[in-house]
């Protein structure tokens, strides 16, 4: 097909990409950050929620690509989860866990097995 439209184009309106709601440009939402221990976060959150009283500081992440400047080196920083900088990359999605699916085999109206779909025996398949 030749014309204004790309070949695999059905002559409609551009299809917009459908990513999710908008994430926030902050650190904990970055690939490049790495985030601090759960005992330190556990232990702030204990702190903020008044269950201890020793003061604890926030908990900080690390990233070694911060810019702070277009044009400047980037550099290596202890970052907190909502600090953001010009180089932020959104972390790619989780992948889909398949495969847990829960399976009843029946031989007439008797149930002969149940489980998850991966135990299925080979009798059953």
């Amino acid at each position: 097909m030749t014309g204004p439209f790309p070949s695999d184009h059905n002559g409609g309106p551009p299809l917009e990409e459908d990513e999710g709601p908008p994430v926030p440009r902050y650190c904990k939402y970055c690939r490049h950050w790495s985030p601090p221990s759960d005992g330190e976060v556990r232990t702030y959150e204990w702190f903020r929620l008044g269950l201890s009283r020793r003061r604890v500081k926030r908990p900080s992440g690390t990233c070694d690509r911060v810019l702070m400047q277009p044009g400047k080196p980037l550099a290596f920083a202890a970052t907190v989860d909502t600090f953001g900088c010009l180089n932020f990359s959104t972390k790619p999605p989780p992948p889909v866990q398949r495969g847990r699916g829960f399976v009843t085999v029946y031989e007439g109206d008797h149930i002969v097995w149940q489980g998850h779909e991966e135990d299925v025996p080979e009798e059953y398949r």
